[in-house]
């Protein structure tokens, strides 16, 4: 049985500017390659999905011993680990913390944002001694203040919109 890679492996090969190629357009454009051996990587196949629909994945079953065996032809469950369930005191902590972020973030942002505003000064910032000659520049500058005071306001919306889906802890006790 023959192949064609041996047939492809000695084709000549063209440098045409960025371009490589065996079949350039103008050869007098072109410079050849020197001849290089191209070795082949086989790779890995992936295995078939074992991910089926919902509906047909079979039910996780533990053996009633370590070492009882698996009816015929049933090989292993092929089915994904399904994690446990994390308590609600984890969870609570973790939504408690992720709060405690967000409201730090905000207080960030809200402090960014009385400095932008501040040094805007109601659209008369002070000018820098670069700018008395060139008066763009000064308006380049008013305009990327004005930028960052909307993107400051449009980050504190953001974050108090998060903060609004986040629940409010309340401290439950247990009797």
């Amino acid at each position: 049985m023959t192949t064609g890679l041996p047939a492809q492996a000695q084709q000549a090969m063209y440098r045409c500017g960025q371009e490589y190629t065996n079949a350039p357009r103008d050869r007098a454009l072109c410079e050849p390659l020197a001849p290089q051996a191209i070795t082949v990587i086989g790779g890995t196949r992936p295995t078939p999905s074992s991910v089926a629909p919902p509906a047909a994945l079979p039910r996780r079953s533990t053996p009633a011993e370590p070492g009882a065996a698996t009816p015929a032809g049933a090989g292993p469950l092929r089915t994904p680990a399904v994690p446990d369930r994390t308590p609600d005191v984890q969870q609570s902590e973790r939504d408690a913390q992720a709060r405690t972020i967000l409201t730090q973030e905000l207080d960030k942002a809200r402090a960014q944002l009385a400095q932008l505003v501040q040094s805007y000064n109601q659209g008369e910032p002070e000018k820098w001694a670069a700018e008395t000659r060139n008066h763009q520049k000064y308006l380049d500058r008013v305009a990327d203040m004005l930028a960052a005071i909307e993107r400051t306001e449009r980050d504190i919306d953001s974050l108090q919109r998060e903060l609004a889906r986040r629940p409010v802890q309340t401290s439950r006790s247990t009797p």
